[in-house]
């Protein structure tokens, strides 16, 4: 890809030069500009080839373009630099909550163990174990002293 736009821009360049050299009469004449506002006293410049014109014209549109480009990587930059951080942020909480549902669900689980009765458990067969464990609550995170 950059050898097509090398060879671009030279073809670009020798287009240029061609042009120049083809319409050197044309473009060697002296152009003079002014500049008439009410307010102020009219304005003239010095005489000017008019092929200046067109390469400063040529110039100061290649400089407000990289300044274009120059705006839209920092204002690019900025935003990946907040996503990065965000997503940094959202990680952290992922991770906090991730332990956060750890601790429960082991809790919940030594819970759920030691509540059942061992005389009951013994008498119940396999099947009718894991339906009692399944009647259980999920969310039972410490037995109830009114009731023991």
């Amino acid at each position: 890809m950059r050898y097509v736009k090398v060879l671009l821009l030279a073809i670009l360049f020798f287009l240029a030069l061609v042009f120049f050299f083809q319409n050197q009469n044309a473009l060697s004449q002296n152009l003079v500009l002014t500049l008439n506002l009410f307010f102020l006293p009219p304005m003239a410049s010095i005489p000017l080839p008019f092929y200046f014109m067109v390469v400063a014209a040529f110039f100061v549109g290649a400089v407000l373009a990289l300044g274009f480009l120059v705006w839209d990587k920092v204002n690019l930059s900025a935003r990946l630099m907040k996503s990065k951080w965000r997503v940094s942020s959202l990680e952290r909480e992922v991770e906090k909550l991730r332990k956060q549902l750890g601790a429960e669900t082991s809790r919940s689980s030594f819970l759920r163990k030691t509540q059942g009765c061992p005389t009951d458990a013994g008498k119940q067969s396999g099947e009718s174990k894991s339906a009692a464990s399944s009647a259980l609550p999920e969310d039972v995170l410490a037995p109830d002293p009114d009731k023991a």
